[in-house]
């Protein structure tokens, strides 16, 4: 008889389908380790968006956590009123910044209301930069002998897939800005 007689042998059948669940769990395990390797980032974090270096560790936190590949699409001349700079990845758009010359009289807290349309914001370097989780927006006043009196609005918005982090938006912006100012953007020519 197979197995043994069920009558001498009551708990052989039990560890039997006991045995066989614990080997299908494991199987299961395995296959299931095997097929679902986390999704990994391969492409590289740019240094610079708009000829502007950017704080690689605040843009790293935004950017999606996996894909493999990143472009940098951009258009517009600062100089002629406004830039675009749009980074995709694996051709999905999650991130853009926004660069234009406007008239003065308007306040970073009013500009990310209407771009972006972010009530919840906060604001930092008083008053000239407004922030949130998804987007961020700086004014560099220009004013002076021998400039045009406007404003420079940089403008940064991620996009799904792109994550959203209130404090990296806050160091991209901060840090774009003020390394932007170092160009001297207000100046003909610059």
């Amino acid at each position: 008889m197979r197995g043994g007689n069920p009558k001498l042998f009551p708990c052989r059948k039990r560890q039997s389908y006991v045995l066989r669940g614990v080997s299908a769990f494991a199987v299961m395990t395995v296959a299931v380790g095997c097929s679902s390797g986390e999704a990994t980032r391969e492409f590289t974090i740019p240094k610079n968006l708009c000829g502007v270096s950017v704080p690689t560790d605040a843009l790293s936190r935004l950017l999606p956590a996996s894909g493999e590949n990143l472009d940098v699409q951009q258009d517009g001349d600062i100089d002629e009123g406004n830039e675009l700079c749009v980074l995709s990845v694996d051709d999905t758009q999650v991130l853009m910044v926004s660069r234009e010359r406007i008239n003065t009289g308007d306040s970073a807290e009013h500009v990310l209301i209407s771009r972006a349309r972010v009530s919840q914001q906060k604001t930092a370097d008083d008053g000239a930069i407004a922030y949130a989780n998804r987007a961020a927006v700086s004014l560099i006043k220009c004013r002076g002998a021998g400039i045009e009196v406007e404003d420079i609005s940089t403008f940064i918005k991620v996009l799904k897939p792109a994550r959203s982090d209130e404090t990296a938006m806050k160091d991209l912006i901060t840090d774009y800005t003020a390394t932007y100012k170092k160009q001297r953007p207000c100046l003909p020519g610059s």
